[in-house]
């Protein structure tokens, strides 16, 4: 059987209006998305880990841990409206005119401490 090609996605934007840094404020000593990259990474599921953001703190913060940034966040994706199939329609969109070929894509948010690998 042929391995399937799988990216992840994860939204991150640099604004919340209820917890405003969100997306790295520290979680029991890092930064919060960086658990959830960590946590993606450790399953082995995904080829490609792409994080959606629009803040260049929350794309060097993905960086080091090892997450993708191969684009920036349109402003009109980055504010309290914005759907979650936009933002994922958007990044697929980018990665297909890319040339990226992949079989399934997962939304996972950013915010996600309580992900588990299983």
């Amino acid at each position: 059987m042929l391995r399937k090609n799988v990216v992840a996605i994860v939204p991150a934007r640099k604004n919340s209006i209820r917890i405003p840094g969100k997306n790295y404020k520290n979680f029991n000593g890092k930064p919060i998305i960086v658990s959830t990259i960590e946590k993606l990474k450790k399953s082995k599921i995904f080829d490609r880990i792409i994080v959606s953001t629009d803040s260049k703190k929350i794309a060097s913060i993905s960086k080091r841990c090892g997450a993708e940034i191969p684009f920036w966040r349109p402003k009109y994706l980055s504010n309290d409206y914005a759907s979650g199939g936009s933002v994922m329609s958007h990044s697929l969109r980018f990665l297909i005119k890319e040339g990226y070929q992949f079989d399934y894509a997962c939304f996972v948010f950013a915010p996600n401490p309580f992900l588990q690998i299983s």
